[in-house]
């Protein structure tokens, strides 16, 4: 990934999340997906599906690569987002749209069904959108091959084993396969919905959604629809896949404006097979009115020996049970005489649909798992049916139907994949050792075959009533008991992690569940692999038949069971037994029954008394099976000799007893360590099976340490991997476990297999996580570790680790710095990390790019480590990734990586007070010895590197948690040393910069400066001004200025107690800013603009007269823009020059010494032209104030002397006459502008003919075609005023036309067309404007026009 640069997450997925990337040195652009590496499997499979593929309406796929926690995608980059978030936002679509869609997706199911796969997975959150609005089909990770699916027989046809239930076809609830159809049937749902706005098929529950895709009929379209769009849907939606519309009808379908070619596709034998089983009609039922003939035929009905009809209990065509109707369950009497056979040749006929409720058990116990990862033990809610519903929290919600999840994902090959330490030693027992690893894997269950009397399986049927000692019946698999979900504070989703904790204790912060998260110790079984199983002396029922048994009844099967056990029976008979005991156990309620009755009591006896090492290893390992599963055992087995047994039973030299044996303890230790009364300190660690309290249990100290001798060197690696797991499980349940565990040996022998390249990654990880948990528990034990683990060894794993190693090394380097009081040179221990080079980057890229639960760690360490050491401070805060990732991590919403995000900033911002002391001291320092002639650079008490980590503030203020970091502390440190470097010391130029650039950002927030007025007011900004003062730097002298203008812009305009602070802002703006404004208005560009605003808004608040600033030098200046490029001028500049001009105080002889008439017409002239909206206004004002000054009057309206002008006055202003070019601009400004410009403008026209009669009249008369356009607003809303004005003037210009003699060009069409408005307007019922308009009439008649 070191080619692209990587951008912020654009999607977010359970394991995935997709950031936008550019190719370094390009302008292309990607989406680039990080994935967790447990999908491996799954993206492999995706990777080799994209890499083949080549279509406009497939997603592009461009290469992929590997790092130590993740996996990367490279794919092509649509901006347009995806179908599901333009739904959210439209709802619904038009046809026309949905059209455009359809074509898209249906060219890319064409394509893709064409290369012989089956894509399995269309909804709306997997269709993109390019700039183009193209769709394009992304994620390929369930899709399939044809010739995959093919190689199932037909025999034994899978169902889906993953999905969106929201737009699966009704085949696949049952026994169907995947196929060309069933994408068909998806294509329908997704065009339902872009049309009606929800998919065609809802539900709030799974078993409620299915019934309606199986049962209910297409919902109607809203709205009008065209024909051929509903026939599509229609044919799309037909509930038989081999009545389904197919290609050939598709491409021709009437809806399609432009047909498809159709194309050859692959066969299709699964699905044919699939047709071809059934006999009858079951799903073409649900279409209506449609013909049964030659539909997909029933799967669950057949005759019983009356003829009547008969329906298996796992047919889907028969009503499943929902929350609605939880009591209407069907109970189905057994008869326990019939034997395996008939029921095999029974279950031959009978439908191999899937039991929906069973289905969706299957379905929540995978969401649990993929939640929870390896949780187990945990309270059980209510046994009601309905507890394994899934709720559909939305359409998109993807589910898992594999009944094998927890085997395939979450054993970890428990003995398959970890080398026997012992098989040099004894290569004859090689296999025999290799097959009981193998054994270890899964659950083991009874063989099937028909020789057999043992039921098929204990989950196949759902318990219907208690068991006989009054615990309620477990509506779940057996392995579900294992899984159930931990207290919601357990729970390690980090979605869910919602536990708020105090920012300022980053030890707490730093926990999340999944730290404490707990595993089964005994591992399930596979199923046995005999081909057939000898008959057992009694009748073998399924575990869901053996709860339902009553007290009589067990009692019987416990007496024949013990008699076998307790007998002269061959060792042979009695493991057949413990076989099916095993088999049983799985069954929760099953393993409840058996673990408290008189069976386990002969089981702990047979352990201790057989002679029989095979029969003793069976007896161990149904022990720890039962222990395992149960969820409650009974006082009265502490009495047994359960523990006593079990420890004899590990010391004992055979190899394969000790295994099951340390198993077996370890679930029972486990299950102590919950129930044992001194967990009430801390009850939400270590919840009880089920909430009672058990104190008969004792667990000797000589108990533990034979537990802890199994760490050590030369002992069996499975045997060790049980005890680790023990350790791990019970270290979970409080201090009080933790320290019995807490010895320098026990922690030696962890830490050594935590680095034993030699062992399995399992056992590693489970010594990791082991460690972990004793020292969150035991903090001064951290000391132990760090002797055996160096800093650099834990940064090893960091670097190089999975995502789980790495969250240990993490949570190890944290525990470290917490308690670094305890170790001895630290300083030594930190200077290991540093010396890992990859170590930095490594925590950076976890921070950008690792999981939430990784990220959040991540942050945390970065805070302890510049807590504890500031050159790490540089390190981190220097880095422009970290501060960019950090701020990318602020806008996440996971509550983990939040909290940890706060704790963190709040820990960096905790070292910022004492940083800033220290460069204060440092200063005062410098200045010291400057003073005395000393060299700061050769005095060994000046400490060099405070000053230079002070940017390390700057950036944590430039960051989006900069309110975490300011406060009024800090800026009173600020206040000191920006006061400090009012004085000059070596490198004093470089750090002003940086101070500056710091009280820049603060002054960004505007209530940190309300809350602060005084201090800015009495110390930063008369520093600041002082600092400005012979400042050589520039930059230095404008950030002063900037930050005096935005201060004081925030202080006068949002601060309610001016009043009270007048004294203190006159000063300001009198003592300390006027003197050096005429220095800043000759200063560099930029600073002369913000010291004339600064000047104008004192002038609009009072703190600065006209008066104060009348030297003709500083005015002049004032008005030089004008002199310039007008392009470039600023309109402050115009309002400070119009405040001058309009000051009472200003002598009309200073304004006419300027000699700027003419370039400020040429202002408003280009303004207008320009359309400046802001402009416009102050600079009329300008030629007003000017105008004005040159007839002595600056209020009052002026009237026109119809038998004068105004000679007298003409001198006043010498070059006023220069505005009467602009005679015409005024006129436009009325005509264009309203209201109070308009007026302004009319004004300015009057005060031209009365300050320059003859050059106004000109000006006017030259410009008649602009003055009609005016007066035929008269009655379209033009002011009253203006328009009077403008008559006036009109009329003016016609005397002074003929009294002075001039010769115009004046067109007799534009004269005409005036008295014919002005004879309109002396029709108005307003007497002045009337009267103007009969005057105005009178003096055009004497006007002398051209023909």
């Amino acid at each position: 990934m070191n080619k692209f640069h990587v951008y912020q997450a654009i999607g977010h997925g359970k394991h995935s999340t997709v950031y936008k990337g550019r190719k370094k040195q390009t302008i292309e652009y990607f989406a680039i997906k990080s994935v967790e590496k447990s999908q491996k499997s799954k993206i492999l499979q995706e990777v080799k599906i994209l890499h083949s593929l080549n279509h406009p309406n497939v997603l592009k796929f461009y290469s992929w690569c590997e790092s130590s926690a993740h996996l990367w995608l490279v794919l092509e980059y649509c901006v347009g987002g995806d179908l599901m978030s333009l739904l959210r936002q439209d709802v619904q679509l038009p046809e026309e749209s949905v059209y455009e869609l359809a074509y898209d997706l249906v060219k890319a199911l064409q394509y893709i069904h064409s290369q012989g796969i089956i894509y399995c997975d269309l909804k709306p959150s997997n269709v993109l959108l390019d700039e183009n609005g193209r769709t394009k089909l992304c994620d390929f990770g369930l899709a399939r091959r044809t010739a995959e699916i093919s190689k199932i027989t037909s025999s034994s046809l899978p169902h889906a084993k993953r999905g969106t239930p929201s737009y699966m076809a009704p085949e696949l609830f049952e026994d169907g396969v995947h196929s060309y159809a069933s994408d068909l049937w998806a294509l329908g749902c997704v065009l339902y919905e872009c049309y009606a706005g929800k998919p065609p098929f809802v539900g709030k529950e799974f078993t409620q959604l299915v019934n309606s895709i199986l049962s209910d009929s297409t919902p109607t379209l809203p709205g009008t629809p065209t024909r051929a769009f509903v026939n599509l849907i229609n044919s799309l939606l037909i509930k038989d896949p081999a009545e389904r519309i197919k290609w050939p009808e598709l491409c021709e379908h009437a809806f399609w404006r432009n047909k498809f070619t159709p194309v050859p596709l692959p066969p299709q034998p699964a699905f044919d097979s699939m047709v071809e089983q059934h006999a009858k009609p079951c799903l073409s039922e649900y279409n209506g009115e449609r013909s049964v003939k030659n539909r997909t035929p029933p799967k669950n009905r057949e005759k019983d020996a009356r003829g009547n009809s008969k329906h298996d209990e796992n047919s889907t065509c028969y009503e499943t049970p929902t929350k609605a109707a939880t009591t209407a369950r069907r109970t189905q009497a057994k008869t326990y005489g019939r034997g395996t056979e008939e029921r095999h040749k029974d279950s031959s006929k009978a439908a191999r649909a899937v039991n929906l409720l069973r289905l969706s058990r299957i379905a929540k116990l995978n969401l649990q798992r993929e939640n929870e990862k390896e949780n187990y033990r945990r309270p059980l809610s209510g046994g009601t049916e309905n507890d394994s519903e899934v709720k559909i929290e939305n359409t998109d919600m993807e589910l898992d139907f594999n009944e094998n999840a927890e085997d395939e994902a979450h054993e970890e090959n428990d003995g398959s994949d970890i080398p026997d330490s012992s098989a040099a030693e004894k290569p004859t027992n090689e296999n025999q050792i290799q097959e009981e690893e193998e054994d270890m894997e899964v659950d083991m269950q009874i063989d099937t075959s028909p020789a057999s009397k043992t039921p098929v399986s204990a989950e196949q049927r759902v318990p219907d009533q208690e068991s006989p000692f009054g615990q309620p019946s477990v509506n779940t698999p057996g392995s579900c008991q294992l899984k159930k979900q931990r207290t919601k504070e357990s729970s390690t989703s980090s979605q869910e992690y919602e536990s708020p904790k105090s920012p300022g204790n980053i030890s707490e912060v730093l926990w999340h569940p999944s730290d404490l998260s707990v595993r089964p110790v005994m591992p399930a079984r596979k199923a046995d692999r005999a081909t057939a199983f000898p008959s057992l002396p009694f009748e073998a029922l399924q575990a869901s038949d053996f709860v339902k048994m009553s007290k009589g009844q067990l009692d019987s099967l416990s007496n024949k069971i013990i008699t076998i056990f307790t007998g002269n029976t061959s060792s042979a008979e009695k493991q057949n037994v413990m076989r099916y005991l095993e088999m049983l156990s799985s069954n929760p309620d099953a393993a409840n029954i058996l673990t408290n009755g008189p069976i386990m009591l002969v089981l702990v006896k047979l352990l201790r008394v057989s002679k029989a090492q095979a029969l003793r290893v069976q007896c161990a390992s149904l022990i720890g099976l039962l222990i395992r599963h149960s969820t409650f055992i009974e006082d009265d087995l502490s009495h047994s000799g359960i523990v006593s047994s079990l420890t004899e039973a590990l010391r004992d030299g055979q190899e394969k007893l000790r295994r099951f044996s340390m198993a077996a303890l370890g679930e029972l230790l486990f299950y102590i360590s919950t129930q044992n009364e001194q967990n009430k300190d801390n009850p939400a660690e270590s919840p009880l099976k089920d909430g009672r309290s058990v104190s008969t249990w004792q667990v000797p100290n000589s108990l533990i340490s034979l537990v802890s001798s199994v760490l050590r060197k030369g002992e069996d690696d499975l045997t060790q991997l049980y005890a680790l797991r023990t350790i791990e499980n019970i270290c979970t349940q409080g201090a009080c476990w933790a320290n019995r565990f807490t010895s320098q040996d026990v922690i030696s022998n962890l830490c050594y297999i935590f680095r034993a390249p030699g062992k399995q990654e399992s056992m590693r990880l489970t010594a990791g996580s082991c460690l972990v948990r004793i020292v969150r528990f035991s903090l001064p034990s951290i000391h132990w570790v760090i002797e055996k683990l160096s800093f650099k060894d834990i940064a090893s794993s960091l670097v190089k680790g999975s995502s789980r190693e790495q969250q240990i090394s993490l949570n190890l380097l944290s525990m470290a710095m917490l308690g670094s009081h305890t170790l001895t040179n630290l300083g030594r221990h930190l200077s290991q990390l540093l010396d890992e080079k990859s170590f930095i980057p490594c925590l950076i890229s976890l921070i950008e790019q690792g999981t939430e639960v990784l990220r959040g760690k991540a942050l945390i360490l970065v805070a302890l480590l510049s807590k504890n050491g500031k050159r790490w401070l540089s390190h981190f805060f220097f880095n422009a990734r970290l501060i960019s990732a950090m701020d990318r991590v602020a806008k996440e919403k996971d509550n983990y990586l939040q909290q940890s995000l706060a704790a963190s900033v709040h820990a960096v911002a905790s070292t910022v007070p004492t940083l800033l002391e220290n460069v204060a001291g440092d200063i005062q320092q410098m200045i010291g010895g400057r003073r005395h002639g000393m060299s700061p650079l050769n005095s060994r008490t000046m400490p060099k590197t405070n000053i230079h980590l002070f940017p390390i503030i700057l950036n944590l203020l430039g960051s989006p948690f900069k309110h975490r970091v300011a406060n009024s502390q800090i800026l009173q440190q600020l206040a000191k040393i920006v006061k400090l470097i009012e004085n000059p010391f070596q490198g004093r130029d470089e750090f002003q910069l940086s101070i500056l650039r710091v009280i820049e950002a603060m002054t960004e927030e505007s209530a940190w400066i309300l809350e602060s007025i005084d201090i800015f007011t009495h110390g930063i900004l008369p520093s600041l001004i002082n600092l400005y003062r012979g400042n050589k730097d520039a930059d230095a002298r404008f950030l002063c200025l900037k930050i005096l203008f935005d201060v004081m812009v925030t202080i006068l305009n949002e601060s309610p107690e001016l009043d009270q602070r007048l004294d203190n802002l006159k000063s300001i703006s009198n003592k300390h800013f006027l003197p050096l404004y005429p220095t800043m208005i000759e200063d560099e560009d930029l600073i002369p603009m913000y010291a004339q605003k600064l000047l104008l808004m004192f002038i609009e608040f009072n703190y600065i007269t006209i008066a104060d600033i009348l030297q003709p030098k500083t005015v002049s200046k004032c008005f030089e823009f004008l002199q310039g490029d007008l392009s470039t001028a600023n309109v402050n500049d115009v309002k400070l020059c119009l405040a001058l001009a309009s000051a009472p105080e200003m002598e009309s002889k200073l304004i006419s010494q300027l000699k700027v008439v003419r370039r400020i017409g040429n202002l408003l002239e280009y303004v207008h032209i320009k359309d400046m909206e802001d402009f416009i206004e102050p600079t009329l004002n300008l030629c007003r104030a000017f105008l004005q000054h040159s007839l002595g009057c600056t209020n009052g309206e002026v009237l026109l002397d119809m038998n004068g002008g105004a000679d007298q006055l003409k001198l006043a202003v010498k070059d006023i006459v220069d505005f009467s070019c602009k005679a015409g601009v005024f006129l436009e400004i009325c005509r264009d502008r309203e209201g109070n410009i308009s007026g302004v403008a009319s004004e300015c026209l009057v005060l031209l003919l009365k300050a320059a009669p003859r050059e106004g009249t000109a000006g006017l008369l030259s410009n008649l075609p602009k003055v009609s356009p005016i007066l035929e607003l008269w009655n379209k809303g033009i002011s009253h005023g203006s328009l009077q004005r403008v008559l006036q003037a009109l009329s003016y210009s016609c005397r002074q036309y003929l009294a002075h003699g001039m010769i115009l060009s004046i067109s007799a069409t534009d004269v005409l067309k005036i008295e014919y408005i002005v004879s309109e307007i002396k029709s108005s019922n307003i007497p002045a404007l009337s009267t103007a308009a009969k005057q105005a009439a009178s003096e055009l008649r004497h006007l002398p026009r051209c023909s």
